[in-house]
């Protein structure tokens, strides 16, 4: 399961660096889709738990 997270993690910088994006930024992105995706499942738990 780590080997999966590292591998996803990892194309995941590759795409962001291939689009000219400095480490600063890609922190910020990565951040925030984090927090979306904390959010949309937060959303989901509500609406099933109704």
């Amino acid at each position: 399961m780590l080997a999966r997270i590292r591998q996803v993690h990892d194309s995941t910088l590759d795409r962001y660096r291939k689009l000219g994006l400095n480490n600063s930024t890609i922190a910020w992105l990565l951040f925030a889709e984090g927090v979306f995706v904390l959010l949309v499942g937060k959303a989901l738990v509500g609406l099933i738990a109704l």
